[in-house]
Formats: structure tokens, C-alpha cells, sequence
């Protein structure tokens, strides 16, 4: 009943020369006002969208001519060019923070400059791993080709080359993986209007045979933890209370970990896994009884905040329940890992080696609510903790035989340190 109505269905400027003779009941109202002529312009966004419309009128009959109408519509297309440009600009930015926020979710920030570092050709240790591959290569060329003729040679030498240009594109796809790395992790998103990334199909890992990242820490402190009879509990509840359970226990988890300087590794199922001293720029400097300490705090506050995360109703109200409140398992120790980025397809950094087994071993062998460490770990902490921990024990552990342990109730003291 209305011009803009108009305008939102057919998606062309309307124009009304004459308001006493249109058959449209708000034209003849306006007439009234002594309004004669009105001109109707649609703003489309992107070309399609209608995103509303710039209305011109005035008191003389046929007042637009063609040149007018013309003008009106240059100016309200450059209007919806600049609405959309804002549209993009915020869906650039909303884009961005989310892909980072999955970015980071994989790949820990800190970790994003090292890949730089671990690919960029001026620094050492790639130049000491680009010569101990040669040196391999070539050994392994002398060997095969000592005894062949001049022939095979020549062919070796092709599939050498051919060798050296799948390098050199292999090295050209990682420059541009780790660029796309850096332009996600930016924080500034004023410069990228228009750059929206698709994280459903993103592919930013290495290629088939080499790594993105890897290297050796040392004095690593890994921390495991899983829930007491999550298995049977799990049964006993529906899917969607028993993501709410772990939504809560693990939100409380993170603010811990941001609390004590520790470093979230990963979530499997039940189990949370964080570090301490991973990385060379976290707050403890290298000072490996720093982080230990904090570490032992850290798993201190886990088992008592895994009280507050309360229990749907009917499993910690029924009769005979096992399940009368939320109890979690912690296994600590400390020792050198190995971590990298692995996978094409959303590629995840981890940790593994020995150490992470023996820590996760701690945590499968220990008591509910109670916190089981290493001889190595209870060595860097022993002085300074005052706390009262159980006699060492010798605990079979499976495929590493017998180790020295030491248990910790946290509820036996409150002195944290």
C-alpha cells in the first residue's frame, strides 16, 4: 500500500509525478499535505538485499525529471555500497575472532611463532636440520649409486632435480601456511575488511612427511586428571547434562590455569591435561621448581573445585548411588617431552614420550580426590611444600615396571604456598 512496499517487492525506484491520481491510498493521503510528487528509491545491499529506501518529495507536480532520478539513484547505490562495506567489515571481524579462537583451540599462540622460527632459513636450527638431511641424502645416493652406470647416473640425477623442485615447492605451500597463520592469529582486524576465513576447509599443516613444528623441552611438568567412575556415571545420565557436568568442571579448570601460570594442553573425554615450563616465555623463566610448585597448587585447587560442580539430582539423590558427589584423580610428574604441530586437517599441537606416560600412569594409579607424584616431582617440591605427603610407595606401573611414588591430600592442609 505504500511506495517503499513497492520499491521491497520489485526492487526498482518508484515514481509518483502526480499524488492526486496514484491508486495508492498513502500517495492521495500526502497529497492532503500538499505534497504532489514523490520519488522512491530502494537501497540494495550487494546489489539484491533491500535494505530499505530513500524517499524525495515535493510540493510541484512531475518535479524529478529522468536526469534527477538518475542522480538519486547514484547516490543511494554508493549509500548500500557503503552499508555493505560496514556489514563486511563486522563480518570480517567477527570471522577473524572466531577463527582464531579455533586457531588457538589447535595450536597455542606461543607455538605460532615458533613454527615461524622453526621454518625461517636464516636461523640456525634450520640450517642444522637442512645439512643433517643432506648429509643423510647424499650418504644414501653414494650407496646406491656406486655400482651403476653412467646411464642410471644420468636418471638419478633427473629424479634428484625433480627431488630439489618438490622441496622448493613443498618449502613455497609452508611460507604461505605459516602467513595464513599469522594473518589469523593477528589481533588488529582493522585492516582486514573483506578477509573472512572458511574453517570448515582450512588446511594448515605440513605436508605428508614433515612436520610443521617439533621439539625437545626439557623439565616439563604434565599434569593429568580424570573423573572418578565417569564411565558408569555417563550411563546413568543424558548426553546433553553430561557435556554440562564437564562444561563446568573444565571452565573452572581454565581459570585455574590462568590462575597459576599453567598451560592447557588438551581435553579427552573426562581427562584434562595442562603443563607447566612447556614454553621458554611462560612466567616461570626456565625455573623449573617454580613451576612445579605452581603446578602442585594448581592440582590442589582442581580437586577442590571439582566439589562445587554439582551432580544432576537423581544420580547423587538415589539409593545405594556410588556417585554422591564429583571426584577427580590427579597424576603429576616432570621431565623432558617432545611436542609439535601434527596433521594436514586441523592440525593440533601436542606433547608425548615417555614422561607424559609415566605422569598419565600416575593419575590412573592414584586414590579419588587425592593427587599421586613422582620421585622427581616430590624431589623439586618436597622442601618448599608444607604439606603432609604419605610414605613413598612403590606402585607397579604397566610397561615400566616398579616407581617410587608419593600421594597428597589436599584437604590435609590449607597452607598453599
Amino acid at each position: 500500500d505504500t511506495m517503499v512496499g513497492v520499491c521491497a517487492t520489485t526492487l526498482k525506484q518508484q515514481y509518483c509525478p502526480k499524488t492526486k491520481d496514484s491508486h495508492l491510498p498513502s500517495q492521495r493521503m500526502v497529497h492532503k499535505m500538499g505534497i504532489n510528487s514523490v520519488l522512491a528509491t530502494p537501497i540494495l545491499v550487494n546489489g539484491s538485499k533491500f535494505a530499505g529506501a530513500v524517499l524525495v518529495s515535493s510540493v510541484k507536480e512531475d518535479a524529478f525529471q529522468e536526469c534527477d532520478r538518475m542522480l538519486i539513484q547514484d547516490i543511494v547505490s554508493m549509500l548500500a555500497a557503503h552499508i555493505y562495506s560496514k556489514r563486511m567489515r563486522k563480518a570480517a571481524e567477527e570471522s577473524n575472532k572466531i577463527s582464531r579462537e579455533m586457531l588457538h583451540a589447535m595450536i597455542p599462540a606461543k607455538v605460532i611463532a615458533k613454527i615461524e622460527t622453526f621454518w625461517d632459513k636464516n636461523s640456525d636450527d634450520y640450517k642444522s636440520r637442512r645439512s643433517s638431511t643432506e648429509s643423510i641424502t647424499v650418504e644414501s645416493t653414494n650407496d646406491s649409486t656406486s655400482d651403476k652406470d653412467l646411464d642410471d647416473s644420468i636418471n638419478d640425477n633427473g629424479e634428484r632435480t625433480a627431488s630439489s623442485r618438490q622441496l622448493n615447492r613443498q618449502s613455497s605451500t609452508l611460507n604461505e601456511k605459516i602467513n595464513l597463520l599469522n594473518q589469523i592469529n593477528g589481533d588488529d582486524d582493522r585492516d582486514k575488511a573483506g578477509f573472512i576465513v572458511d574453517m570448515s576447509s582450512i588446511e594448515i599443516g605440513s605436508s605428508v612427511n614433515r612436520a610443521l613444528y617439533a621439539e625437545n623441552v626439557e623439565n616439563v611438568v604434565i599434569i593429568f586428571t580424570d573423573i572418578v567412575g565417569f564411565s558408569k556415571m555417563s550411563l546413568c545420565m543424558a548426553p546433553l547434562e553430561v557435556m554440562d557436568m564437564l562444561q563446568a568442571l573444565f571452565f573452572r579448570f581454565d581459570a585455574l590455569c590462568d590462575k597459576h601460570g599453567v598451560q592447557k594442553l588438551e581435553t579427552i573425554g573426562d581427562a584434562y591435561i595442562c603443563t607447566a615450563n612447556l614454553f621458554d616465555e611462560d612466567q616461570f623463566g626456565g625455573n623449573v621448581k617454580e613451576a612445579a610448585l605452581s603446578a602442585l597448587n594448581m592440582a590442589k585447587d582442581m580437586v577442590l573445585v571439582t566439589q562445587e560442580v554439582i551432580l544432576p539430582g537423581r544420580i547423587s539423590q538415589e539409593k545405594d548411588s556410588l556417585f554422591g558427589k564429583l571426584e577427580i584423580r590427579v597424576g603429576m610428574h616432570v621431565g623432558a617431552v617432545t611436542c609439535g604441530v601434527l596433521g594436514e586437517r586441523l592440525p593440533k599441537f601436542t606433547v608425548f614420550g615417555h614422561n607424559v606416560n609415566l605422569a598419565a600412569r600416575m593419575e590412573q594409579t592414584c586414590k579419588p580426590s587425592k593427587i599421586r607424584v613422582s620421585e622427581a616431582l616430590h624431589s623439586l617440591v618436597v622442601d618448599d611444600a608444607e604439606e603432609d605427603w604419605d610414605e613413598c610407595e612403590v606402585v607397579q606401573m604397566k610397561n615400566m615396571g616398579g616407581c617410587k611414588t608419593y600421594i597428597l591430600d589436599p584437604y590435609s592442609s590449607h597452607n598453599f604456598f
